[in-house]
């Protein structure tokens, strides 16, 4: 103690009975705690708590994306002439995916495109409406010999050009402008999936 100060007095020590129900009040409140702790771990693991507060709600367009569409896949473009030449693309493999295609993109990189599967023969016209960028597409038959090529301009507003298929194919390929014809592809070409198994069954 320093000159000059008052000695603070010392509290009395606690009677049993304040002690007992310190006690009590302390284990209730842990008890509460372990309560609490168990039920956010029983809705955590029902899914009913997570990190995002907002609700979830059902995206029709989710569920078909993610049934039929895979992240990407390999293609190879293989010219009579010439070296064959291998593509990723995107996968389009159901109604609402080959609706929406490559719309809205603002860049297509060398390289990269689209792929869109049937499962079964179709002969229907593409048109480039909302879409920003040139592009070339091949209609390929399921044995992955290439029935038509075509080369496709942008479009913002009707009435916008169709382009149709030369005959009947299984799947379209839509690349950057020019993609096939500086491969050396055209018909009577193969455009091939590298791993077909890795393909989504369409829709």
């Amino acid at each position: 103690m320093r000159p000059g100060q008052t000695p603070t007095p010392t509290p009395p020590p606690p009677t049993p009975t304040r002690a007992r129900g310190a006690l009590l009040a302390g284990g209730l409140v842990l008890l509460a705690a372990g309560v609490a702790l168990v039920a956010w771990v029983l809705a955590s693991s029902a899914g009913l708590v997570g990190g995002n507060d907002d609700p979830v709600m059902a995206d029709p367009t989710a569920t078909t994306t993610a049934a039929g569409a895979a992240a990407t896949v390999e293609y190879r473009l293989e010219p009579a002439q010439g070296d064959p030449l291998t593509v990723r693309l995107e996968v389009a493999a159901d109604p609402a995916t080959r609706a929406r295609g490559l719309m809205e993109r603002e860049q297509v990189p060398k390289g990269t495109g689209m792929v869109f599967l049937y499962p079964a023969d179709v002969a229907e016209a593409y048109w480039m409406k909302n879409t920003l960028v040139p592009l070339s597409i091949a209609f390929v038959a399921a044995d992955g010999r290439v029935v038509s090529v075509a080369e496709m301009t942008p479009c913002k507003a009707d009435p916008c050009p169709s382009y149709a298929p030369a005959g009947p194919y299984r799947y379209a390929v839509e690349l950057a402008a020019g993609a096939f014809g500086d491969a050396g592809v055209g018909t009577g070409d193969k455009v091939v999936p590298v791993d077909p198994a890795a393909l989504p069954e369409p829709v």
